[in-house]
């Protein structure tokens, strides 16, 4: 593992912020050049039109409230882990984020701009959609690099020996690297994002989906996950607390696609 890329002088320069920074740049790269495709193609009264410098501004607050509403989330399901040594809940630099609070931190920051710049919800949440799927992709490689957030002992040829997170002096027996799954289905959902984005569909379909998708991809790593750094709600059950939030996602986002179809008009 490399938790630190390298040094400029004396200050480190951390693999998993530093992966964050590097998938949020390429995203904007990508979703700058939509605004602007959209700016020059569609008609003056089209609510797709969103200014690129203005999509910029709420990316980068959006940004900060995803990363906020992720280590929030991740302190308070294991709060009594911080008990004496509360500063620690500041250092997001050494892991311990949550997607599902990433997601909830960044859809409430999007209500919030979708009012304020009066731009429709809907067609902002499928904008943020594909930024979300690379920064995403890139901050998986940040948590393998950092050795945390690992999956259970498997008996794969790709299996890796991780610093074990409750007895950080000994390794752990071959395991899933997860993060690195989370990586590919990310950046194979994004090129996806892509290709949609320029057929005709309804405004929001792309924004349920990704919350449909992201519950069912985080539900299915939880099984590898689980026993190693996730432990049981139910363990007769094998399902931990995870579970029940991505089955949740899972349905919130199926209805949220059926009432799309029901209820926007393909353009």
């Amino acid at each position: 593992m490399r938790p630190i890329l390298f040094t400029i002088g004396s200050f480190p320069i951390r693999a998993y912020g530093a992966l964050i920074v590097i998938g949020f740049l390429l995203a904007m790269l990508y979703i700058r050049m939509v605004c602007s495709r959209r700016m020059a193609n569609l008609p003056e009264e089209s609510p797709r039109r969103v200014h690129p410098d203005t999509m910029l501004d709420i990316s980068v607050f959006t940004l900060f409230a995803g990363l906020l509403g992720a280590r929030l989330l991740f302190v308070l399901l294991d709060f009594s882990s911080y008990s004496g040594r509360w500063l620690d809940i500041f250092k997001i630099w050494a892991g311990g984020m949550s997607l599902h609070g990433s997601l909830i931190g960044g859809v409430f920051a999007l209500v919030y701009l979708a009012r304020k710049n009066r731009i429709r919800f809907l067609v902002l949440s499928d904008l943020a959609s594909p930024i979300f799927a690379v920064a995403y992709a890139f901050g998986r490689i940040g948590c393998f690099l950092n050795g945390c957030c690992y999956g259970a002992q498997c008996e794969l040829p790709w299996g890796v020996r991780f610093q074990d997170e409750r007895n950080p002096n000994f390794l752990t027996l071959p395991s899933h690297p997860v993060q690195i799954y989370g990586t590919i289905l990310s950046l194979l959902y994004f090129v996806f994002l892509v290709w949609w984005e320029k057929r005709p569909r309804r405004d929001g379909a792309m924004f349920y989906a990704h919350v449909a998708f992201y519950g069912l991809y985080r539900g299915l790593v939880e099984f590898l996950r689980a026993g190693a750094t996730s432990d049981y709600l139910i363990p007769s059950l094998h399902l931990t607390l995870t579970h029940i939030i991505s089955l949740l996602m899972v349905i919130g986002g199926g209805i949220g696609l059926a009432w799309v179809k029901r209820n926007r008009p393909i353009a």
